[in-house]
Parts: C-alpha cells; sequence; structure tokens
C-alpha cells in the first residue's frame, strides 16, 4: 500500500478555517507559512495544533510553534510539524527562522530539516531554505510572498517522497471594521496552481467565525475563535466532497 504525504499541505486552524489562505496573516501561526508575519507579536508566544485528517483515518498532523521576540524588530521562530500514519510512516519538518522588521516591511530568512521515514523500513533527511516578506504600508491591506524551498532540495530518487517547491503571493484586506478577506495564490514547481480564499468576521475581540474554499483539492473550510486572557482557542475543518472532515484543534498562549 503506498502512501502519499504532503505535510506542506497542513494549515493551522486560524488561517484553515478561511481557506487556508495564510501568506499576509500575522501571528504565532503565520510560522507555517509566512514567517515575516510574527511581526504582530509583542512577547513570547507558543502554539500547537492537532489535525485528524479525513474522520475515520489513521492519518494525522501534529504542530508545535514557538516565537520569541530577541532585540526590538527581530524575532526567532521554531517549528515542527508531522504528518504521517501512526506506526507507519511520516513526514516531518523542524524549521528555524530569523524575522526582522523594517517599519511597514518585514523580512524573514528560514532553514528546515526534513525526515521521512517509513517504520522499521528507511528514512531519508535533507535541508531545505525559505523567504518570506510582508507590506503593511497600504490602509487596510496587507500583502505578503513566500518562497520554500529556494534551492530546490529534494529527497533521494530512492524515496517515494518529495520536498515542495513553490512560491504564494497574499493579501488581506480589512473590508469593516469587523470583516476581512483573504486570499492567497500558490504556484508549485513545475507546473501546479493552488487557490485559497476566505471571510473571518469578528464579532468582538473574543470571537470570530470563518468560512472559506481551496482548490487542490478542492475542499470547503469553516471554524471558530475564541480569546480567554492570553490564551487562544481555534476550531476548523476542511470539507472534501468525497473524502469527508478533516477537524483540526490548534491552542496559543502569548507570555
Amino acid at each position: 500500500m503506498a502512501f502519499r504525504l504532503s505535510a506542506q499541505q497542513f494549515s493551522p486552524a486560524p488561517f484553515l478555517g478561511a481557506g487556508g489562505a495564510s501568506v499576509a496573516q500575522d501571528g504565532i501561526f503565520a510560522l507555517q507559512d509566512n514567517p515575516a508575519g510574527l511581526t504582530s507579536l509583542k512577547r513570547l508566544a507558543a502554539g500547537s495544533a492537532f489535525q485528524q485528517h479525513f474522520v475515520g483515518t489513521d492519518i494525522a498532523s501534529q504542530a508545535f510553534y514557538l516565537a520569541i521576540p530577541v532585540f526590538s524588530g527581530s524575532w526567532l521562530g521554531f517549528t515542527v510539524t508531522n504528518y504521517g500514519v501512526f506506526e507507519l510512516s511520516s513526514l516531518m519538518r523542524s524549521g528555524a527562522s530569523f524575522v526582522r522588521s523594517f517599519g511597514h516591511f518585514s523580512a524573514s530568512v528560514g532553514v528546515n530539516y526534513h525526515q521521512f521515514a517509513v517504520h522499521s523500513y528507511q528514512s531519508e533527511r535533507q535541508f531545505s531554505g525559505d523567504l518570506g516578506f510582508q507590506f503593511r504600508g497600504i490602509d487596510h491591506l496587507s500583502l505578503g510572498l513566500f518562497w520554500r524551498n529556494i534551492a530546490q532540495a529534494k529527497f533521494s530518487t530512492l524515496v517515494d517522497q518529495r520536498i515542495v517547491q513553490e512560491v504564494g503571493v497574499g493579501a488581506l484586506a480589512q473590508v469593516t471594521s469587523q470583516l476581512e478577506a483573504v486570499v492567497d495564490v500558490w504556484r508549485e514547481h513545475p507546473e501546479t496552481w493552488r487557490y485559497r480564499s476566505g471571510l473571518i468576521y469578528r464579532f468582538s475581540e473574543q470571537f470570530c467565525l470563518r468560512g472559506g474554499f481551496a482548490s487542490s483539492p478542492f475542499q470547503y473550510t469553516g471554524g471558530v475563535g475564541f480569546m480567554k486572557g492570553k490564551w487562544a482557542f481555534d476550531l476548523a475543518s476542511a470539507f472534501h466532497v468525497t473524502l469527508g472532515s478533516s477537524p483540526q484543534l490548534a491552542l496559543s498562549y502569548a507570555f
């Protein structure tokens, strides 16, 4: 039996609910798809997420994120994500990013360690690098760009797995004081295009609703977010018309 693992497709619940559009968004979970978004954090923050892919299967993702302000206008970010089938196969990525703010503009550079393993059979390791940018100099509009795997790192040809190389551009528009619209366009080398879009409606600073869609494969998404003091709780799910739902819970804490 063959399994095609694509951990790079993982999107934390605060973004998954809005179609997975994340390149222009900020906060601790920006470490997944554009660490340049860490600039909104004022203190040490940590987050984690768990997703069951297609209820009824043994496929799951786990993720942990840590962001540390190191000096004025600079942050360090650390990420560990794992996608696989329990006690069978695993695709893990550990990453470290450095983020610097230049006024309305921020940039990030990251290095990742990838490990693909099949239990009691084989494993493969590789490194890759990323670049990210965000611009917030236009009223009610944020723009982002993320280039994943800039050097086209690959696993050996003996492994039926790949490290995705892709470029994503995204925008976040503040439509009203309560409504935000987000959209991403991703170009995966050599020819795949993917689109993600969604809406976020904030009833208050403590509660919001999200909805959206994503392509390749086409899925509807939805979610809710709650804040209580320094804690944030996010529930979201993707809905595939054939394979079913993939629910996710994410938690974060700002120290």
